[in-house]
């Protein structure tokens, strides 16, 4: 079950000049005519237009697009990274973030203009081309491709802002600037009901359509869309009355991709599976971002000392205690409260596996290519430690997504193939055990299926896992499953949006801590303070925006 491909819809984006050059308020400036009579450079480019709007740069060095650093999963080792402004008072309405807010109205203006012109396609000059049925084939699936991203991007454009205007058609100028924003869930209705519209229309695989590409949305992605939004919609952040109806929406449409994932060919993966070269056709993936082979993630992660690595994103200590032990399910960080002689023995030893996966410590063999394989130091003094500059400024570096046989010498580099989930199976388990325990008030309860204890327990059952199961209820379930998603889904850009929507922001990011390990390789605690305003649980709209279309408002405090 795989989605597109978007390094391929970009590449065919850029080699052409038919790209669109508009936002939601600005005309197309493609040939009109030629647009919708010309299939692979006119019509199908207008679709790729839509879908190249998707790709927001996680893989590429310093991205405020990859979020990690913005919350307790990492630091960013350099002071100057662009992350940095999230946390250190540096975001504004004059510096927005604003790549959501001008991708997505980019996206849903070439959409609509598609689907208002749709009737206008006429390809029937090619009928005598040999690929002339295939492309009518195709061209029966774009508008239901078309709903389904335009709905994808308003769930972005939601989560980021919550009320956003709402706009199903093209626009003048005028009107553009004369929009008022639509109360977020009057956008998640829009988007559910699309989607229960257009997903039975869409192909669950494209392995027997035409051309087998692989990537395009389909039928399970269109349904983890859904899920996903009501889970959101559900949240405190958006449900502040705590409406037991929106949880029982959320578990029902997550139960719904769990209880058909095997008929649709889903299935749970290894962990270290979930990424690297082959992680594109991996089974757990619903969607993924798939790009072409390079080491640019990897020179932005690997640690200083390895060549050209420029430590990236650094895990905390903050979320290095939260991974629990094999044998009783204690946290490092309640086992390891103190200062820790890492002489003395390895008190990371015993860790749930997906720690190892994820973390690179004093000690590990890393990366593994042979030419660069070292053991790395983060002790003071240490090769890949202070004072040199860009260290980590954490004690740890980053494993996850960042692919060890990639090899950034000078010479002889090595570059591989690399995946950004957007959706994954095993995101569903989790998402599902949340609304089902808020919503009949017991981890236990099995009104929907499964309890939610024994969704999260299918996950932490996996073989290459083997963890203590949940047996928690009450509070203590809500402080573990938090724990147990931080976990399994890190680094792929959740706990950011998580932490906001429950609305739990100043608990979580305002002090962070880091390990500190002297030469002699004795490990301390020290908290870091980040700047935190309960403004931040959405962003501000652009200033830009909103000095040409006043009626847009601002949103609170900013």
């Amino acid at each position: 079950m795989k989605l597109y491909r978007i390094c391929l819809f970009t590449l065919a984006c850029a080699m052409t000049a038919a790209c669109a050059d508009l936002n939601y308020t600005e005309e197309n400036t493609r040939d009109e005519d030629w647009t919708y009579e010309y299939y692979g450079e006119g019509i199908k480019n207008m679709v790729f237009d839509a879908y190249a709007q998707v790709y927001n740069q996680e893989f590429e060095a310093n991205s405020t697009s990859f979020l990690a650093g913005a919350t307790d999963e990492a630091m960013y080792a350099l002071e100057t990274g662009a992350i940095n402004s999230y946390v250190n008072g540096g975001w504004s309405t004059a510096n927005p973030f604003s790549t959501t807010w001008d991708k997505s109205y980019t996206a849903i203006s070439t959409i609509h203009m598609y689907l208002e012109k749709i009737h206008k396609t006429d390809i029937s000059d090619w009928e005598h081309n040999a690929q002339y049925q295939n492309w009518i084939q195709q061209m029966e699936l774009f508008p239901y491709e078309l709903r389904f991203l335009r709905a994808y991007f308003y769930f972005e454009l939601f989560k980021t802002y919550g009320d956003v205007p709402l706009v199903t058609t093209t626009l003048t100028n005028a009107q553009a600037n004369n929009v008022t924003r639509t109360p977020a869930a009057e956008v998640v209705k829009f988007i559910v009901d699309e989607i229960d519209e257009i997903a039975p229309h869409l192909p669950v695989s494209y392995a027997t359509e035409v051309g087998n590409e692989y990537g395009r949305a389909n039928r399970v992605a269109a349904y983890a869309l859904k899920a996903r939004t009501l889970l959101y919609a559900a949240s405190p952040l958006h449900n502040p009355d705590n409406d037991k109806a929106k949880w029982e929406e959320a578990a029902k449409a997550c139960a719904f991709i769990i209880d058909n994932a095997s008929s649709w060919g889903l299935k749970l993966s290894k962990y270290a599976d979930l990424w690297g070269d082959n992680a594109f056709f991996n089974q757990e993936l619903i969607w993924g971002i798939g790009r072409g082979a390079s080491n640019t993630f990897e020179m932005a992660h690997y640690p200083v000392g390895v060549e050209n690595g420029s430590s990236g994103n650094c895990p905390t200590q903050s979320f290095v205690d939260q991974y629990e032990y094999v044998a009783d399910g204690v946290t490092f960080g309640e086992r390891n409260s103190g200062s820790i002689d890492l002489t003395a023995g390895d008190p990371y030893e015993g860790l749930d596996p997906r720690f190892a996966l994820t973390v690179v410590k004093n000690g590990d063999e890393w990366p593994t290519n042979g030419s660069q394989k070292k053991v790395i130091e983060t002790f003071f003094g240490g090769f890949n430690a202070s004072p040199k500059y860009g260290a980590t400024p954490t004690g740890y570096y980053l494993k996850k997504y960042v692919d060890g046989a990639a090899v950034t010498t000078a010479d002889n580099q090595v570059t591989r193939k690399h995946t950004w989930i957007v959706f994954r199976l095993g995101e569903f388990y989790l998402d599902y055990a949340e609304a089902a325990f808020n919503a009949t008030g017991s981890a236990n309860d099995k009104t929907f299926g499964l309890s939610a204890n024994e969704a999260i327990n299918v996950l932490r059952s996996r073989a290459d896992i083997m963890m203590p199961e949940f047996k928690e209820d009450g509070a203590a379930w809500v402080e573990r499953y938090e724990r147990e998603r931080l976990v399994e889904l890190a680094f792929e850009n959740h706990r950011f949006w998580d932490v906001r929507r429950w609305k739990k922001g100043a608990e979580y990011f305002k002090d962070v801590v880091v390990a500190n390990i002297s030469a002699e390789k004795q490990l301390t605690r020290s908290t870091v303070t980040r700047e935190w305003d309960d403004k931040y649980y959405l962003y501000p709209i652009p200033q830009t925006e909103i000095k040409k279309n006043p009626a847009l408002g601002q949103n609170p405090g900013w």
